[in-house]
């Protein structure tokens, strides 16, 4: 019996297994010095060490693990699944794809370890965080500067900083050192007296919890310590959170043009040969006339240009056109349109139900087409629109003069995001972030090539682009978005123009002014009885008295109505969403006498001088300090950073230097202004070549970075290194000229090809990434509107000025409305109201800002088709164009089917009809005139209307 009860407790231990290995842990426990720290040495310790911290992480150390990464939090846990580390180490994060990988039996040890307690040689202590002022002000910034800050000091008091904090107001004080209870702001915040209670929406706080205010007190009652009062910069020290390694990536180095390189075709023709290719045969006049136009215009050419340059005998007449088009204020039109785009223009605000709009954006479109039509340098460009507050102290100077208002106009482009903030209840600091954070998204996608928002709830999982930076970024806009001093759209404007214009208005708006207001008020009760109107016929037993809550519950945030004031705003819906063939006679009166005082306010409207109203961005000169916020929520502030570009596109060391503008002037920070010099520099890794990444997208249907708004690691590469190279140096050798940049590319030999393709080039190059030919292009959303115009001899060339506006019919269609001329300007100038986008260009693929767009989808879906297929305004347009072709004919060809065909084909298409296509016109025109004896002409507007629906008018060859 003893030999067996010896034997059972040798063998489970032999042949269990594991057991043997559980039983030699419990006697000697796995200790992070001797065997985990090895092995995240080994395959973490490339990023995650003393010298490197990704994420703020440190591995070397346990120390240096409890501490955790810049989240804040320990990456060890009581249990292993809640531990970070092993969360990390387990999703397949850790080590990241295309390192070496731990392996099985690494796992294991780590996971154990974390199981078994995550012991060590020497027992962790918790680091004891001393409280500094930095923990405070960012509570005090939240909640209590609205009233005692840099606009309003109620009672005298300012609390951003420590000392005025303690140099008090008018009751002494804000807190004495050492004793909390006897200091008077935690009496007041305690005792709720602040922030009061009725005016927390009017400054649109909240209150502290008992967390911050314990933080509060901590503070006092550790007598108030500050330290390190400066904020993190860059330092003379090695980066730990980039490496010099994560510099080497292509698109974070300075381009570089080889001296052997002279031409695109050199290097486009290199690449087709190593596969076997060679240039496609040039296009005919024809198409290459067609293409030119509508890429630099956006509108095909008038038959006098087109045939001017179809007969031209001069050797260089293509490059002349080029120049010509490029000399045509229809250049900015269409160019400034891309920029736009960019810059996520919107003549709206967005984010509430109520849309408002925005009165004077216009401004700053009609300022980016002139800068694309005079060749404004790209460097200067954005110069104007990152900073143009700070380049002239507009404040003092003795006359305003046309460039500065120019100048303050530009800074409009980061001022196009949705901002919900002039609501009454949408202003509160998330709300304020995140225009901020939209107009950092617009700077990082249209010029910088990244994609920083990735980077504001963490450091970015591919890019080495920290946490840390997207603050310092954040920091650099600080002076003019600063969320804790803020100016809704309501107040946001400066009223700035030159002497000559203050006369123009002064004179010409007062007596306008007075018409408007007068109509205005008319307007607003045309509505309203136009409102009681639908109820009354729809709801015949419903009281005045309703009817009259209806109208008041419409004045009310849609959020903040009560449950009844929905129900009578929901009957009204439901009346207005009724058909117009079942309105009753006052309610169609109703409707006209609405409509008839619209048009008469437009009227009035297009004969006043455009206000001195400026929506700008300025620099206040009064920051609140800047805090990383962790995971980005808005109320766990991390440490305070001062302004800085992102660090992988720098050597790590040289400080971002920012210098006031005025000194002796106007407080101005000059951040931003040195954010732009940095982004202007000739040697910038990625400014030149984002843009002419962007002007060769628009001209070949595809970037040499097909991901436009991303040059990171995971963005595409270049199909053409070296070219894209090549053309970045060119463009700031040509002084940052965009005209330049067309004139090198539309010259080529490469843009002249066919669209042909072969089975070589099937084989070969089916993606079109070697451009080994043209492709085919479907028109965008702007110039298939714009040319169908033109065709049909409605297009109203008129530029500049406020937008048209649109009209919306009972069943959401969008139209815009005619000019005073009885036609229609360029897409470009219409109403872009974020809830009224006019439907044909929505249907094809105009984007939703969002805050910007990139590159804009091109769907091919059936609403398309049968919107040009039986949309009323087409239909009208295409019978215009019938009306065009008879007029333009002589009197003894009107009657000519074969001459009608010929001109149609000239006037849309820019070329003459094929032998089977006049054929089949000829034919088409006969059959149609012999079903419609009694109105002949019909045939040729169906004819007409065809043509505008064929693939060869859609699409640019």
């Amino acid at each position: 019996m003893m030999l067996i009860r010896f034997l059972i407790p040798l063998l489970v231990v032999v042949f269990v297994p594991g057991l043997s290995r559980t039983i030699h842990a419990a006697e000697k426990p796995l200790l992070f010095e001797k065997e985990i720290q090895p092995v995240l040495a080994a395959k973490c310790g490339k990023c995650h060490s003393e010298k490197v911290r990704k994420g703020g992480l440190d591995l070397s150390t346990i120390a240096g693990v409890h501490r955790g990464g810049e989240s804040g939090e320990s990456a060890l846990a009581e249990d292993v699944d809640d531990s970070m580390l092993w969360i990390l180490v387990d999703g397949g994060d850790m080590p990241p794809e295309g390192q070496p990988q731990l392996t099985e039996a690494e796992r294991k040890l780590i996971h154990n370890w974390i199981a078994t307690g995550a012991k060590s040689e020497k027992p962790h202590q918790p680091e004891e965080k001393q409280i500094t002022q930095h923990d405070v002000l960012p509570i005090v910034l939240l909640r209590c500067t609205a009233c005692h800050g840099a606009r309003l000091q109620r009672g005298g008091l300012d609390l951003r900083t420590p000392a005025s904090m303690l140099k008090g107001g008018n009751q002494g004080p804000a807190f004495i050192a050492g004793n909390p209870d006897k200091s008077l702001m935690i009496k007041r915040v305690e005792s709720h007296a602040c922030p009061p209670q009725e005016q927390l929406l009017k400054f649109f706080v909240k209150r502290p919890p008992p967390s911050e205010v314990e933080t509060l007190r901590e503070w006092i009652a550790a007598k108030a310590p500050i330290i390190d009062p400066e904020p993190e910069v860059v330092g003379l020290q090695p980066d730990p959170l980039v490496t010099e390694e994560d510099r080497q990536h292509w698109a974070f180095q300075a381009p570089q043009a080889k001296p052997d390189i002279k031409s695109i075709d050199q290097l486009i023709l290199k690449q087709l040969q190593a596969h076997e290719l060679d240039f496609s045969p040039e296009a005919s006049r024809d198409t290459l006339i067609r293409r030119v136009y509508l890429d630099l215009t956006g509108i095909p050419p008038t038959l006098e240009e087109w045939k001017q340059w179809r007969h031209s005998d001069d050797p260089n007449w293509y490059a002349s056109m080029v120049d010509h088009l490029l000399a045509s204020p229809r250049y900015g039109e269409r160019w400034g349109r891309y920029w736009l785009d960019l810059a996520g223009y919107a003549d709206s605000e967005g984010g509430v139900s109520s849309d408002p709009l925005r009165a004077v954006a216009w401004k700053y479109r009609d300022y980016v087409i002139d800068a694309f039509n005079i060749d404004k340098p790209y460097d200067r460009f954005l110069l104007e629109q990152i900073a143009g507050d700070e380049l002239a102290d507009y404040e003092n100077v003795p006359v305003i003069t046309e460039e500065i208002v120019d100048n303050l106009v530009a800074t409009g482009f980061l001022r196009m995001g949705i901002d919900q903030t002039g609501s009454r209840t949408m202003n509160f600091v998330p709300e304020r972030l995140g225009v901020v954070y939209d107009a950092i998204n617009v700077m990082g996608s249209s010029v910088m090539g990244l994609t920083l928002e990735c980077a504001r709830c963490h450091s970015h999982k591919y890019d080495p682009l920290p946490h840390r930076d997207y603050y310092r970024f954040k920091a650099i806009f600080q002076g003019a978005l600063d969320e804790y001093d803020w100016l809704s759209f309501k107040n946001r404007s400066l009223e700035l123009g030159t002497p000559e214009q203050q006369s123009r208005v002064k004179q010409t708006n007062p007596l306008f002014r007075n018409r408007l207001s007068k109509l205005d008020k008319s307007y607003k009760k045309a509505i309203a009885a136009q409102q009681v109107a639908m109820l009354r016929q729809f709801y015949p037993d419903q009281p005045a008295q309703e009817q009259q809550e209806t109208l008041q519950a419409l004045k009310i945030a849609d959020n903040t109505r009560t449950q009844r004031q929905r129900i009578l705003v929901e009957k009204l819906r439901i009346a207005e969403t009724m058909p117009e063939s079942e309105f009753s006679q006052p309610v169609q009166e109703a409707l006209q006498h609405v409509a008839s005082i619209e048009k008469q306010k437009n009227e009035v409207q297009q004969q006043m001088e455009p206000p001195l109203t400026i929506r700008a961005l300025w620099d206040r000169g009064e920051p609140s300090p800047t805090y990383i916020l962790l995971r980005g929520e808005h109320d766990q502030p991390g440490r305070q950073v001062g302004p800085g570009v992102p660090s992988v596109l720098t050597d790590g060391r040289t400080p971002f230097t920012v210098k006031p503008p005025f000194p002796n002037g106007t407080a101005k920070t000059g951040r931003r202004l040195a954010l732009a010099q940095w982004l202007t520099a000739e040697d910038h890794p990625l400014t030149a070549r984002v843009m002419v990444n962007r002007i060769w997208y628009h001209h070949f249907g595809t970037g040499l970075v097909k991901t436009l708004e991303n040059f990171g690691v995971k963005g595409e590469r270049p199909s053409h290194p070296e070219l894209l190279d090549w053309l970045a140096v060119r463009f700031v050798e040509q002084d940052w000229s965009i005209k330049a940049m067309h004139r090198l590319m539309l010259n080529s030999r490469t843009y002249k090809q066919s669209s042909h393709i072969t089975p070589a080039i099937q084989q070969h190059d089916p993606q079109n990434r070697l451009l080994s030919h043209m492709p085919l292009r479907r028109m965008n959303a702007e110039a298939l509107r714009d040319s169908i115009l033109a065709v049909s001899g409605k297009l109203d060339p008129t530029t500049g000025g406020p937008p048209d506006t649109v009209t919306v019919d009972r069943n959401g269609l969008v139209s815009a409305n005619a000019t005073s001329k009885g036609g229609w300007r360029r897409s470009v100038y219409l109403q872009y109201r974020r809830t009224q986008i006019p439907t044909m260009l929505d249907t094809f693929d105009y984007p939703e800002m969002g805050p910007n767009c990139v590159s804009r989808n091109v769907s091919t879906v059936s609403p398309q088709s049968l919107m040009l297929l039986n949309n009323e305004r087409v239909h009208s347009l295409s019978h215009a164009f019938a009306s065009r072709v008879r007029h333009l004919l002589p009197d003894d060809q009107k009657q000519d089917q074969g001459a009608q065909i010929d001109l149609v084909y000239q006037l849309a298409l820019s070329r003459l009809p094929s032998k089977q296509e006049r054929q089949l016109g000829q034919t088409t025109l006969q059959e149609l005139e012999t079903h419609w004896k009694e109105t002949p002409e019909a045939a040729l507007d169906t004819y007409c209307h065809t043509i505008l629906n064929s693939a060869a008018f859609l699409y640019i060859d």
